[in-house]
């Protein structure tokens, strides 16, 4: 990259992570001071460790210093993404359990009859994805209406469609394919991380929903799983706002660590950067609501991140090792690695693919042995509307829709399935 235009990269870089730093170091003080209940000693510990770090970040002047505290950042950083890993699986795991619920609610709570027959509900499906400009908007709704079917397959049926849809990634990067097969086995309870059990009240709300008996579920018991996941997802939902927000500034900080020694930048600027930041660190340290009363911070940060983001965002076409790791942070990827692993130029083969395959489906047949059908017809559900999609033609895709419903004989089951997906139409 041309020295010239590499270094207004690095300033610009430097310039909207640190404004970014400090409004998002701003909200986080103002959350702090709510005193939320939800949020662990554990989970308290990261967000103090990184304001730790900040603070020997405005403080470090000696290279060995800001080496030792960017070591340290980088290890809370990966300690992170390992924490939102454990909380991805948690909700994964609730996902497949929802599925389960929304198909017996019916037996204790009456809802309106479908307005449509599966025929004409299939029909209105197909218009309204013909409706949708982009192909990749009507694949996504494509996959939220298969994910609302009800199943009914054999295994065997099931296993030769998981066979079939993964050959559609022949030809493809084999180690782009391994990353999807990490990721669906990870969503349908195949690859649980370890540690789950240490967030100890989504666990418990787990454990409620594993060990229903769904074939003859009590009214008692469907409302206590019901609560469950209810109380399950609202603390899974603000558990992960809290690391969103301690990781985007996690993130903002590591671009100042790669840049600060490279950066050119107005001295007086730079200095209001830091005060700012400072400011709102010992307020945070003090508890103290009063101590930053007025709106002078944000004002004062308003239109830097505008002024820049076209810089920041204009990748360049050489390799470059610090703004290649810029750019990788400041992506909408909160919780990617910072550095790009060595590229594989693999071919996934078809008889790679065959073998993949073959190892996916005999993993699901252990996962299924001596798991309640419910929970079964959940995951195969998550697996086909998570594999390719393979259908030829508009016509194809109504009669599996439109066959999906009248298979099931549970009228309960399909009722529910079918409301649900009569809310794809609104």
């Amino acid at each position: 990259m041309e020295s010239r235009t590499r270094k207004k990269r690095i300033w610009a870089s430097y310039r909207y992570c640190f404004a970014r730093l400090v409004l998002q170091l701003w909200l986080y003080y103002e959350e702090s001071l709510d005193n939320v209940t939800w949020v662990s000693g554990e989970d308290k510990a990261f967000g103090e460790e990184l304001t730790q770090i900040m603070r020997r970040f405005l403080e470090e002047s000696q290279e060995d210093g800001a080496k030792e505290a960017f070591e340290r950042l980088k290890g809370l950083r990966d300690r992170i993404i390992g924490r939102v890993e454990i909380l991805t699986a948690f909700s994964d795991c609730f996902q497949i359990y929802e599925y389960v619920l929304n198909r017996v609610e019916r037996r204790f709570a009456a809802g309106k009859p479908s307005r449509h027959t599966p025929r004409e509900l299939a029909s209105l499906l197909v218009e309204s994805m013909a409706s949708m400009e982009s192909p990749a908007e009507r694949n996504g709704r494509l996959r939220d209406i298969t994910a609302q079917l009800p199943v009914r397959f054999t295994r065997k049926k099931f296993y030769s469609m998981v066979m079939e849809r993964l050959s559609s990634y022949g030809g493809l990067n084999r180690e782009n394919v391994e990353d999807y097969l990490h990721m669906l086995k990870s969503s349908v309870m195949l690859k649980l991380p370890q540690g789950m059990e240490e967030e100890r009240e989504l666990y418990k709300q787990l454990e409620c929903l594993c060990q229903a008996q769904y074939r003859n579920l009590e009214r008692e018991d469907f409302d206590r799983c019901a609560n469950a996941l209810g109380e399950g997802t609202r603390l899974l939902s603000a558990k992960m706002d809290y690391y969103v927000s301690v990781q985007q500034m996690a993130n903002d900080l590591y671009v100042l660590f790669l840049t600060d020694r490279e950066k050119v930048t107005d001295a007086v600027e730079d200095m209001k950067f830091r005060s700012c930041t400072e400011n709102i660190l010992d307020a945070l340290q003090a508890g103290d609501g009063e101590l930053l009363g007025t709106n002078e911070i944000p004002r004062e940060m308003e239109g830097i991140q505008e002024s820049v983001i076209d810089l920041v965002m204009a990748a360049g076409a050489e390799k470059d090792p610090i703004l290649d790791q810029v750019d990788r942070l400041v992506s909408g990827s909160l919780f990617m690695p910072a550095e790009a692993r060595e590229a594989c130029h693999q071919e996934a083969d078809r008889q790679w693919l065959n073998r993949e395959g073959e190892k996916l489906c005999e993993e699901l047949e252990g996962l299924f042995t001596g798991m309640q059908k419910a929970v079964v017809r959940a995951v195969m559900a998550k697996v086909i509307s998570s594999l390719p999609i393979v259908f030829r033609d508009s016509r194809e895709v109504e009669e599996y829709i439109c066959t999906s419903l009248e298979s099931c004989t549970d009228a309960a089951e399909r009722e529910a399935s079918m409301e649900l997906l009569e809310n794809e139409l609104t």
